[in-house]
Parts: C-alpha cells; structure tokens; sequence
C-alpha cells in the first residue's frame, strides 16, 4: 500500500514535470531514496516469507484468506479445508510478487528521472531472478497440502 503512494507522487510530481530529471542533485537524491526503498522492500519480502508463507502459516487456521471463487465448489470438509489452504498460498504468493514487482518499478523509475539505465537493468534482472524463484511449483503446493493430509 505504501508503494502505491510513492508510485503516485513520484508519478504526479516527478515525470510529470521534466525539469526536475535534468537536475543531478534531485536525480542522484532520488536515486539514494529507491536504493533505500529497494533494501525496504527486500527486508520485507524476507520477513513476508518467514512470517506467512511457511508451511505452518498457511495451514494455521487462524490466518486463512478469503476463499477463492473458482475453489467455492468443493465437496465435503476435507476439500473445504483443501481449498482454505490453496486459496492462502495463492494469496500469499500474489503478495510476495507485488514486493518483488515494486524493485522492477523502482528501476523503471530510476532510468526514467536520472537515465540511470544500469540501476534499471540490474533491478529488473534482480527481481526477474526473484519472480521466477518464487513462482508457485506444483512440488511447493504439493508439499503443503500433503501436510494438510498428515494432519488431518
């Protein structure tokens, strides 16, 4: 949610107005600023994925998210908690790529306001590697849902 703010003012007052781009010292400060932003965003990427996308997160119960449309015709309690769970990881994961998605923007961001095209090139390739990492398998989703069974 914060991205989106910071998405919107440097979007109203940075790249709508091109002369703040021409100028170094507001280039290189916001520069300073989307490293530091990017640092924020890895820490809090770290702690997403410790904190709610273990095995032991998703299958608490306390913590579910809303179930999904398409997983709303299951049939009987053991399906029910299937797609409680499916539904959570999906959830989840969507979260962990709008984290990784925001260091690729601020790369955008940076090739646009100061030409810093090498800064745009290694976060874009930083958060490529990281998306593809974090892509969801069907090994990491068996895995969760075989622990729902053991469980159950």
């Amino acid at each position: 949610m914060i991205s989106i703010v910071i998405y919107i003012v440097i979007a109203r007052s940075v790249l709508g107005n091109p002369k703040f781009g021409s100028v170094l010292s507001f280039a290189e400060t916001a520069r300073i600023v989307l490293w530091v932003l990017v640092l924020v965003d890895l820490g809090y990427f770290v702690w997403w994925k410790q904190r709610y996308l273990t095995t032991q997160a998703i299958l608490d119960t306390t913590k579910q998210s809303k179930l999904l449309r398409v997983l709303e015709t299951y049939q009987g309690e053991s399906e029910q908690r299937a797609a409680s769970v499916v539904s959570t990881y999906v959830t989840r994961k969507v979260v962990v790529f709008a984290i990784v998605e925001a260091i690729a923007v601020y790369g955008l961001i940076l090739a646009l306001v100061g030409h810093y095209f090498l800064d745009q090139y290694l976060l874009s390739g930083f958060s490529l590697i990281l998306l593809s990492l974090e892509f969801p398998s069907k090994t990491s989703l068996e895995r969760v849902v075989q622990k729902l069974e053991a469980s159950a």
